[in-house]
């Protein structure tokens, strides 16, 4: 393995665990607002929030899943969906907004972040189809419109799905003998602690046999 800081580690098998990225939105200031009012994680970050009103931003299952969690903890949770409709799990859909502190807002983006001493105060919204803008005061934001696995740069070890994600079975194996991925990075249903720490286990397991094989 040759490091962009040129240095060089030899070695017979190699474990790719890259991990994914964070889908943003892509708006000026995003970066220097994340620990200070934007967030990914209702699990690890929600309990800041208890008692205040926070937006989500997504409509998928991951989106209404935190949304479900943060209602438990906040005072309110606006959804902000750019499509016309939710993409998430009917069931998600009932659960979530049969509770009356969650409020929805569907074809509309976000167009600016409103900030005050460094830190989210509120954000600017745009319907999709009119135009018309409008400010939803919020303490937090958490973002969840999807994840992008950086694995573009092993494709020609390890073949991808067409969402980037490695194409491998819970066997965690690769085309290339003696190359392995393992973690969010590689092509599962369920993209959590638990299941990295699986395929970590998986890994060795394949990684120890394939390395008998050679002796």
């Amino acid at each position: 393995v040759c490091t962009e800081e040129e240095s060089v580690f030899e070695g017979k098998s190699v474990i790719l665990a890259v991990g994914v990225k964070h889908r943003t939105l892509g708006l000026p200031g995003e970066n220097e607002l994340i620990g200070n009012g934007i967030s990914f994680c209702a699990v690890c970050d929600g309990d800041f929030y208890t008692g205040r009103r926070v937006c989500v931003a997504g409509g998928g299952n991951s989106a209404l899943q935190e949304a479900v969690l943060l209602s438990e903890k906040c005072s309110e949770v606006i959804m902000l969906q750019d499509l016309d409709f939710f993409t998430g799990e009917q069931k998600l859909q009932d659960v979530l907004f049969a509770k009356p502190n969650v409020k929805a807002f569907t074809g509309v983006g976000i167009s600016r972040f409103i900030v005050k001493d460094g830190e989210l105060c509120g954000l600017e919204i745009e319907e999709k189809k009119s135009g018309v803008k409008r400010i939803v005061e919020c303490d937090g934001l958490f973002v969840a419109i999807g994840l992008i696995p950086e694995n573009e740069p092993y494709k020609a070890l390890a073949d991808l799905n067409e969402y980037g994600y490695f194409d491998s079975d819970e066997r965690c194996l690769t085309r290339t003998p003696g190359i392995y991925v393992a973690g969010d990075c590689r092509s599962k249903t369920v993209r959590q602690l638990t299941t990295a720490v699986a395929d970590g286990a998986t890994c060795s397991h394949y990684v120890e046999e394939y390395l008998a094989s050679l002796y």
